[in-house]
């Protein structure tokens, strides 16, 4: 077992961009335009006793054991009467949020449950924690309103479960003709930029996408090929390749 007991999902109320203070509170950002982007905590320093500044402080009372995932945007929202204000959540976000999300889940053997991932909107219904009247994420692009946070919950447990579901281990393997070329530690070039952006979208820590195949990634592509059931050569094959296209 992990330790790891849930995934509470927020958005920032900021702007579409990943700002120093959203990495301070959460620990992973997906930006406007779909990346995942660490926070300056990892999910582990929410176990145990909590010391200030040492965790990722994203949920009134129930930090511990949680990891925080956010959509960055929404600022100048308002509920009622609502509107998006200057910075909406776009889809591209709530696709890589269920993709993300359904990587913790299996990384860290969360259930999809109302009560184990769920929204910050969720936490004082479902759980019982008092939230100050927070609202996020009682809307997703598409709805004319924010509706029940349980509801719009239920939507996005619904995608992260099709995720899941759509598991890469299913995949045959191709001819390597119709992959892109294997790469590996040592590498550098768009290919890794590639690479490096679907782990990072995906929560595999891999540092910078810089565009270089150093210790880091290498290391994410072995936490990935052992999530999917893959040989954990570190080396991207065409098999690896497969498997981190199904995502992108």
């Amino acid at each position: 077992m992990s330790g790891i007991a849930r995934i509470i999902m927020h958005w920032t109320a900021g702007r579409n961009a990943v700002s120093a203070l959203d990495r301070q509170h959460y620990h992973f950002i997906i930006d406007g335009a779909g990346i995942v982007c660490e926070g300056d905590h990892a999910p582990e320093d929410n176990l145990g006793a909590l010391r200030e500044g040492s965790y990722a402080a994203h949920t009134h009372n129930c930090n511990t054991a949680a990891i925080g995932v956010a959509l960055a945007g929404m600022a100048g929202a308002e509920e009622a009467p609502f509107k998006t204000g200057s910075y909406p959540l776009g889809e591209v976000q709530v696709e890589a949020l269920a993709a993300l999300c359904a990587n913790l889940s299996k990384r860290y053997g969360i259930p999809v449950t109302r009560q184990t991932i769920l929204s910050h909107a969720e936490v004082q219904q479902t759980l019982g924690i008092s939230q100050r009247g927070k609202w996020d994420i009682a809307w997703l692009p598409g709805m004319a309103k924010p509706g029940n946070p349980v509801d719009v919950g239920d939507k996005i447990r619904a995608r992260i479960a099709a995720a899941m579901g759509a598991a890469p281990a299913q995949i045959e393997t191709p001819a390597v003709s119709s992959s892109p070329p294997s790469i590996q530690r040592g590498d550098v070039g768009e290919l890794v930029t590639r690479a490096q952006t679907i782990l990072s979208r995906l929560g595999f820590a891999l540092g910078r996408i810089d565009g270089d195949f150093g210790r880091l990634t290498r290391a994410a592509v072995v936490a990935f090929q052992k999530a999917v059931g893959l040989p954990a050569t570190g080396i991207i094959t065409a098999a690896t390749w497969v498997a981190l296209l199904k995502w992108n």
